[in-house]
This record gives structure tokens, sequence and C-alpha cells, in this order.
């Protein structure tokens, strides 16, 4: 067997022991020449240890010098891989050695981005007190916040608030972090938002407010919630709809109601009119909520 070939047996090798966590095998394989393969993926052993977990594998790694921002076949390099399952000592640990924070993979997400998909409000309060910038957006131009209000990961969207995050961007459907939880009947992230003062007014690409969102899809909650923090019923979207005639188009005769009521200037604590009645009458808009103040300035439901 060449030289060339001991190379390659032992390089192998070095993967599955990264993989496995192995450190010691690590250690020896290094000290035996063991170069850095790659996965049919593009994924070194530093990919592999941090996606699994295996701090002290990732350490050896790094002290012999393996690539901190290489990139495997997706474009993530070891950080996308530890913040996809949320190991924050390991992101830590990269983030101390001087790995890119911001790098993004073939579809723009950043290693912020899938821990707040995700969910793991741990790695990302590591990261965005890093310097990870919260403002990035992917190719379809939503930012962290965007995922974690998709996934109704609360406790990562008030992460991404207290550090610097805008509410109000749009993504390349014109949705704000509002419009994707109205979308997603996420009741609580949207209640995180309000309090947080992000504009009930902000309309997509189609003209649709947050508020025509819900009403089409029959989010009850959510519309008596948007309407309580002031949300325009009058409002029309591209197609010259109201809300309230988004929601008898979608055959949402609750819905219908609370948006009758608004636009009648009637409180929502008024007992129940019947449904045709919801269909008749018409209307103007409702008044702001309360919000609690949160570390950082920044108003957030606890």
């Amino acid at each position: 067997m060449s030289q060339q070939d001991v190379v390659a047996v032992l390089s192998e090798r070095l993967l599955v022991a990264a993989y496995k966590g192995q450190v010691e095998n690590v250690v020896q394989l290094i000290n035996k020449g063991a170069k850095v393969a790659v996965t049919k993926h593009g994924r070194t052993p530093l990919h592999l240890a941090a996606h699994k977990g295996h701090l002290h594998v990732v350490q050896v790694l790094l002290k012999a010098g393996c690539d901190l921002d290489i990139q495997d076949d997706g474009d993530q390099t070891a950080l996308h891989r530890a913040a996809v399952v949320g190991n924050t000592d390991v992101i830590a640990t990269l983030i101390q050695e001087g790995c890119a924070l911001d790098r993004q993979d073939k579809d723009g997400n950043t290693a912020l981005h899938e821990a707040c998909w995700h969910g793991f409000s741990q790695s990302a309060k590591v990261l965005v007190k890093a310097g990870a910038n919260v403002l990035a957006k992917n190719k379809a131009g939503n930012t962290p916040l965007h995922l974690a209000c998709q996934n109704s990961h609360s406790q990562s969207t008030r992460v991404l608030l207290l550090g610097g995050s805008r509410a109000d961007l749009k993504n390349n459907a014109g949705d704000t972090c509002l419009h994707v939880a109205a979308r997603y009947n996420h009741l609580p992230i949207v209640r995180v938002l309000l309090s947080a003062f992000c504009s009930v007014h902000e309309k997509n690409q189609a003209g649709d407010t947050a508020l025509h969102v819900a009403a089409a899809l029959n989010h009850r909650k959510v519309v008596k919630l948007l309407l309580e923090a002031g949300a325009d019923a009058s409002v029309v979207n591209n197609a010259g709809q109201t809300p309230l005639e988004v929601a008898r188009q979608h055959n949402n005769p609750e819905v219908a109601l609370l948006l009758t009521k608004a636009r009648a200037g009637l409180g929502l604590a008024t007992s129940l009119r019947t449904q045709e009645e919801a269909l008749t009458l018409p209307g103007c808009s409702r008044v702001p909520r309360q919000a609690q103040l949160g570390a950082g300035g920044v108003f957030l439901w606890l």
C-alpha cells in the first residue's frame, strides 16, 4: 500500500472517529498523518463533530488546524451544523476561535437562521451576543425573526427582538413577521410582536394586512387580538377587499362577526348578533392594547 493510500485510509477513519466522538482515536489518527477528508455531502470531520455535539473532538480538530469556515455541498459551515441541533457549547467554541458568524448556505441561511428556525433560543442568544446579524435575509427574504415566528418559537423571538431585530422587515412576498404569525395562527407570537410595537398596518405584495390574512384563514383569536391592537378593519387589499369581505369570501362567519362589530364601532364584549347581521353591518376601527416593559427598552410579553 502506497503512502497516499495509507493517508486516505487514515483520513476515512478520522471521519468515522469524529462522527462517533472518539477523542483518543481522533488524536491518534491526526498524529499518524490523517488529512481532512470529506463525506459524500462534502462534510469534514469538523462538520460531523459539530453536528453531533462532540465538543472535545471539535477542540482537538481546531487545535490541529482544521478550517473553521470550510463549507459543505450545501454551503454550510461547522457553525451551521451546530446551530441546526442547538449545540450551544460547540457554537461558543467555534465563535471563540473566530469563525465567520454570518456565512450563508445555499438557501441564504446563516447559523442564526438555523438556530431560530429550530427554536434553540440559547444558541440564538450566544450568536446574537457574539454579533451575528439579526437582520440578515435568506434567499426568500426571511430574517431569523421570520423563521422563529413561523415555527412559533416565542423565546427565540424575544431573543431576536431584544437583540435588535425588526419585526416590520418584509420578505420577498412582502410579509412582515406579523403576517407570518397570523398566517400560522401563532397567537403567543402575535402577542410578543404586538407588545414590541410592530405595525399592524403593513401590507404584503397582495395588499393584505395581517388582519386580511387571519380573516381569510378563520383565525378568530388572532383577528380579535389584531383588532384590539388597532388594526384597521376598513383597509382594502389589491383586490379591493376589506378583511370582512375576505372573511365572507372564505365563509368564516365568526370572524365576519368580529370584523362587523369592529367596523360598526361596537365593543368586542357586547352581546353577540346573529351571523346574518354580521354580514350586513357597516363600520370603523378599534383601540390600542397594553404591553409590558421588558429588558432593553423593548416591550415584551413574559
